[in-house]
């Protein structure tokens, strides 16, 4: 999925730090907003805060240390979330992740391997809140692998791009090409700036991504899908409601072209009329609304028979990412 010898080229480090502070909680942004505290069989031996480093112990408020426990002490200490790891496991977790690591596993193999050992220690040796590890799944390497090559075909590109606000310049840009089921190739904007310059894309980047995706395909391969939005847009999706995209692209506050028909059955009878509507506005226009919301309607029973029946994209993974999003978006609420 990630290739261990991914290319780098042409990363403009302004938006790779635009795409950290959009895309991680902005808690987790703030200084001092985490604090770990290890133990001794259950008594408190180190304190250490994010930023300042160790300090005077705090106790805890009690024995138990439940996420209500854990959540007073965060807010005794001033911090936005605590992570209370038993010094005796440390050295265990730490041999048990490196039997089961190997140099040529994938990346993502590496990752689901780690994240599966702390779940497995939840509640007994290391306790966080926000409960976090708790709700991350853990589903198989393989169910991910072919997930991946079920949703993005081999050979081709995608790019993500956020524009600023005022549309004077790219706020972050990626575009990645998946090759023999791998991420081989990873770059930016910066890439393709001789061909199409950043000032233009933003000026009317809802008419000039065209010229965009001509460029990728020109000079990396064919897109597969690619998303193009403003800031204050994605903010809004990641924020609001389960239907926030479709309602933006109902909107055409989002273009996403290419769009996977897997991707639009996701979204529902909103995003299939939007971008239908911008192929066919003539006849979209023609109909009546009472049609337009059968249609509409119809749609997204369509999507929930799709998931039901167990052809639903994201059914080899074992849970729908979607609906874990609607579960941890509250952390993204400034």
């Amino acid at each position: 999925m990630l290739c261990s010898e991914v290319e780098l080229s042409d990363l403009d480090a302004r938006h790779w730090k635009n795409w950290w502070r959009l895309l991680v909680p902005p808690r987790v942004l703030e200084p001092t907003t985490w604090a770990l505290a290890i133990l001794d069989r259950g008594t408190l031996v180190h304190l250490i805060l994010r930023g300042q480093g160790a300090r005077e112990l705090v106790p805890l408020p009690g024995p138990d240390l439940g996420a209500r426990t854990l959540a007073a002490y965060a807010r005794t200490l001033g911090v936005a979330a605590v992570i209370v790891v038993e010094r005796r496991l440390i050295a265990a977790l730490s041999a048990e992740i490196e039997a089961a690591l190997t140099l040529d596993q994938d990346l993502v193999a590496q990752g689901l391997i780690v994240l599966r050992a702390l779940k497995r220690h939840v509640g007994h040796g290391v306790w966080t809140e926000p409960a976090l590890l708790e709700l991350l799944p853990t589903p198989g390497y393989e169910a991910v692998q072919r997930t991946f090559d079920l949703l993005v075909p081999d050979r081709s590109a995608m790019l993500a791009y956020v524009i600023d606000d005022d549309r004077r310049a790219i706020h972050a840009s990626a575009i990645a090409v998946k090759s023999g089921g791998d991420i081989v190739r990873a770059s930016s904007h910066r890439a393709i700036a001789d061909l199409v310059p950043e000032a233009e894309v933003a000026r009317d980047w809802d008419r000039s991504y065209r010229r965009v995706l001509e460029a990728v395909e020109h000079r990396f391969a064919r897109p597969s899908i690619a998303l193009f939005a403003e800031r204050a847009t994605v903010l809004r999706v990641l924020t609001g409601p389960t239907d926030q995209l479709a309602r933006e692209l109902n909107a055409k506050r989002v273009v996403i072209d290419p769009a996977p028909a897997w991707l639009l059955g996701l979204l529902g009878g909103a995003a299939v009329a939007a971008l239908a509507g911008r192929a066919a506005s003539a006849i979209a226009g023609m109909l009546p609304q009472s049609t337009r919301e059968r249609a509409s309607a119809i749609a997204s029973r369509a999507r929930d028979a799709i998931k039901d029946s167990g052809a639903h994209p994201f059914a080899l993974l074992g849970f729908d990412p979607i609906e874990l999003w609607s579960r941890v978006k509250h952390y993204y609420q400034p």
